[in-house]
C-alpha cells in the first residue's frame, strides 16, 4: 500500500503552503514586502503493471498501470507586483512607481535589493534603513542640512548655508529575471546566476521607475486572495491526514489477518 507514503508526501507540501500563507498573512502591513507563492508539481509514477502483462485469466493488457506518488513543492516564488503606494509625512520615505529596487550595502558588506524606502539618517550622517544597510552608491549629508527632498530623479537635495543644494543620487536596479533572486530576509533580496546581472540606472530611465518621495509602497498581498488560500491549504492538509489514518488502519487489518 502507498497511501501512507503518498499522504505524507501531501502533508509535507501542504506544511510548506500553510507556513508560506501565514508569512504572507503577517506582513500584509510591512512595507515593500512581496508576497510568496508555493509552485507544486506533481511527483513521479511508479509503474506498477508493465504493458503486455499476462493477468491471471490469460489476458494480456495492453498499456501500463502507473500510479502518482503523491505531491512535491518545487519552491517558493515571489510575486513583484506593485503595492500600492500611499502617502507619508517622512522626506524619507521613498517608493517606486515602477520596475526596480534601491540598492543597499548591508552590515556583512553584501550588495542587497529592496523595495521598501523606509529611510533615515544615521548618528555619521549616512543615508540607511533602520537595520543598519546603508543606501548604495552612498550618500552622507553634511552638518546644518535641513528640508531634504528626493525628486522623481533620484536627486537628493537639502538646505545648506541657507541655500539648497545637491546631496547625492539614488540609482535603481532592475534584473532580466527578477523571479530569480534569492531571498535574504528583512525584505532584501540577493542577485543570483537565475536573476542575472544587476543593471543599474537613474531612476525613469530605460524600464526603471521613478521614485516618489513622502510615500511608500505597501505589501502586494491580497488580504482575500491569502485567506483562501489558507483555507484550501487546511482542507489539503486535513484531506492527507485522513489518509495517514486510513493507511494505518488498512495496515492494522492486514497484521491482524491470521493465514
Amino acid at each position: 500500500m502507498r497511501i501512507l507514503g503518498t499522504a505524507g508526501a501531501g502533508l509535507r507540501a501542504q506544511q510548506v503552503g500553510l507556513d508560506t500563507v501565514a508569512n504572507n498573512l503577517a506582513n500584509v502591513n510591512t512595507p515593500g514586502y512581496k508576497a510568496q507563492t508555493v509552485n507544486f508539481e506533481e511527483a513521479l509514477a511508479q509503474e506498477i503493471r508493465p504493458a503486455k502483462a499476462t493477468m491471471l485469466n490469460g489476458a494480456t493488457t495492453e498499456e501500463a498501470l502507473s500510479v502518482g506518488a503523491g505531491v512535491i513543492y518545487s519552491g517558493v516564488g515571489t510575486d513583484f507586483r506593485q503595492g500600492t503606494v500611499t502617502a507619508s509625512d517622512r522626506a524619507l520615505d521613498l517608493a517606486i512607481e515602477g520596475e526596480g529596487f534601491f540598492q543597499v550595502r548591508t552590515t556583512g558588506n553584501e550588495l542587497a535589493y529592496t523595495r521598501a524606502g523606509v529611510f533615515q539618517v544615521d548618528s555619521a550622517g549616512k543615508i540607511g534603513d533602520s537595520k543598519g544597510n546603508l543606501l548604495e552608491p552612498p550618500v552622507t549629508l553634511g552638518a546644518g542640512v535641513t528640508e531634504l527632498s528626493v525628486s522623481p530623479e533620484g536627486v537628493i537635495s537639502g538646505l545648506q548655508g541657507g541655500q539648497r543644494n545637491e546631496l547625492g543620487r539614488i540609482t535603481l536596479a532592475r534584473f532580466p529575471n527578477a523571479e530569480g533572486l534569492a531571498q535574504a530576509g528583512d525584505n532584501l533580496f540577493l542577485a543570483t546566476a537565475e536573476s542575472g546581472m544587476a543593471q543599474t540606472g537613474e531612476p525613469g530611465t530605460g524600464n526603471l521607475g521613478v521614485i516618489r518621495a513622502q510615500a511608500l509602497e505597501q505589501s502586494n498581498v491580497e488580504l482575500a486572495t491569502a485567506m483562501t488560500d489558507m483555507l484550501q491549504a487546511q482542507r489539503a492538509y486535513q484531506v492527507n491526514a485522513s489518509l495517514v489514518q486510513d493507511g494505518d488502519k488498512m495496515w492494522g487489518l492486514a497484521n491482524s489477518l491470521r493465514r
